[in-house]
């Protein structure tokens, strides 16, 4: 038993160190966006997915772990299992206001493009019944000196 709650707290450790990595890769994704630095944002995207895979697996063991564990087993650990889950509904509210962000970013710029070059929307079939990809029209610019 003294073997699982090793691992345990080892576990919650390497967790709690995740996380405060993911929450400074959101402080640098935002910094990337913000300056438009494409290179950083991929970079740090790549890196944030390794993170969360190497949380994810981590979690899967300290869940199989924990489910074994009586609840006097867990008393020491309560107040580290709480300051875990505050950094991680943390990440998740980061996770969503960047969502939103570029959500509404992503919509803004579809319907500029849509205005701008309004392009035909449904499917276009063949002779042959085939769904052939619609091409956008020619656009010609006459600027004016």
């Amino acid at each position: 038993m003294e073997m699982n709650q090793l691992d345990f707290n080892t576990i919650l450790n390497d967790e709690e160190k995740i996380l405060d990595n993911i929450m400074v890769n959101h402080t640098s994704l935002k910094k990337a966006v913000s300056e438009k630095n494409w290179e950083d944002l991929n970079k740090i995207i790549v890196e944030m997915n390794t993170l969360s895979t190497c949380f994810q697996n981590l979690d899967i063991k300290r869940d199989s772990i924990q489910v074994s564990m009586s609840n006097e087993e867990l008393k020491p650990y309560s107040e580290k299992l709480s300051a875990l889950r505050a950094k991680l509904l943390k990440c998740k509210i980061e996770n969503e206001a960047f969502s939103k962000y570029v959500n509404i970013t992503k919509d803004f710029i579809q319907g500029v493009i849509d205005n701008a070059v309004p392009q035909r929307r449904n499917k276009v079939y063949s002779k042959a019944g085939q769904i052939v990809q619609s091409k956008p029209q020619s656009i010609v610019v006459n600027q004016l000196f």
